[in-house]
């Protein structure tokens, strides 16, 4: 099969042709009809330091979607323990792969969206940017309706959905714990942004989304997606000021120094900053402004296999619909420059 590989010390994936793998007994083999592209790809063939994945050679892709067409030796055994995994079952692939167990510290308290215990596909293990790839059942989640061909449940859809829905998701429902009511400031309006922006109007009952970006045409989708208001970062004290907005809560999507000044500069005493972005190495707060303005910071990284279940059904009903454009997977590499140099206003997912 051909898969598109990360190779320490070269910058662009590497085409390269692998024997299709077969899974372990707990895993299942998929088909991949769609994997998406993310930020995240970027920083990993830049050898960024903001992520926490081994620096070795991988398959990338960790956004998939696509049909299982073998099982696991015991998984085969034994049908009945995975009865909606049958042969021929149309699964999103997630990349998140906790291991899990009552002992982890972490999975045992509702994190296992950060169980890093296990190799993340794509990240550190092989993943979906390939014909084939191989998952543990645990971590594969079967699409609603069970038709790749669906309008609204696309695999191009479902592949993004993967992160760039669950990650808001997560990010907003578990982390922030978003109120219906409530005020927030969505700054950053590229594929996780303009979903943050549905997430938070139309699932969780925000009051007011602002919306926010450099960039005109996001903030044109920003406004379709259902903002209240969506305006330049230059123009928001202004726009808080005319509308008398207070924000309970800001999200980064943008993890750069300036983003997160802004956020904490405009966030009400009392709410809360949500980080999400990963743009910059490094940033840091005021201790003084976080204090006496008693703020809460919190992070966020990815979603579980529950966060999943819950934004396909959400795109099912028509409460989330994901931007998704469909390039070939041998264009991958234009697609990194492209998202690299911010010509990318959608969520693009490439198809084998």
């Amino acid at each position: 099969m051909v898969a598109y590989r990360i190779v320490p010390g070269l910058n662009v994936p590497q085409r390269t042709i692998l024997p299709i793998p077969a899974p372990a007994p707990d895993e299942v083999l998929v088909k991949v009809l769609a994997a998406g592209v993310c930020h995240s790809d970027v920083h990993l063939l830049e050898w960024s330091t903001t992520h926490p994945f081994a620096p070795h050679a991988h398959t990338l892709g960790h956004e998939g979607a696509g049909i299982v067409v073998r099982l696991g030796e015991r998984l085969a055994a034994d049908p009945s323990s995975n009865p909606e995994l049958a042969v021929g079952t149309f699964v999103a692939v997630l990349a998140t792969n906790a291991c899990e167990q009552p002992e982890c510290d972490r999975c045992s308290r509702g994190f296992a969206n950060v169980c890093f215990a296990r190799p993340m596909l794509g990240l550190n293990t092989d993943g979906c940017w390939a014909e084939y790839v191989v998952a543990r059942a645990r971590t594969v989640v079967p699409v609603p309706g069970n038709d790749p061909r669906s309008v609204r449940l696309s695999a191009a859809v479902v592949a993004a959905a993967t992160d760039a829905v669950t990650t808001p998701w997560h990010a907003l429902t578990k982390a922030a714990r978003v109120q219906p009511g409530q005020t927030l400031l969505i700054l950053g309006c590229g594929g996780l942004g303009v979903n943050a922006v549905q997430i938070a109007k139309h699932v969780l009952g925000a009051g007011t989304v602002v919306a926010s970006d450099v960039r005109k045409d996001s903030l044109d989708t920003a406004r379709r997606a259902g903002a209240d208001y969506a305006v330049l970062p230059s123009e928001l004290n202004t726009l808080l000021t005319e509308k008398k907005l207070l924000l309970d809560v800001t999200v980064d999507l943008v993890g750069k120094q300036v983003t997160l000044d802004a956020c904490v500069d405009l966030t009400r005493a009392g709410g809360t900053v949500l980080l999400i972005g990963l743009g910059d190495e490094s940033v840091s707060v005021n201790p003084l402004v976080m204090t006496t303005k008693q703020l809460k910071m919190v992070g966020s990284f990815g979603g579980d296999s529950e966060d999943l279940v819950e934004c396909l059904q959400a795109i099912k009903e028509g409460k989330v619909v994901p931007v998704v454009e469909e390039r070939p997977m041998n264009e991958c590499i234009q697609v990194l420059e492209d998202l690299a140099a911010g010509r990318v206003r959608s969520r693009i997912a490439l198809i084998p």
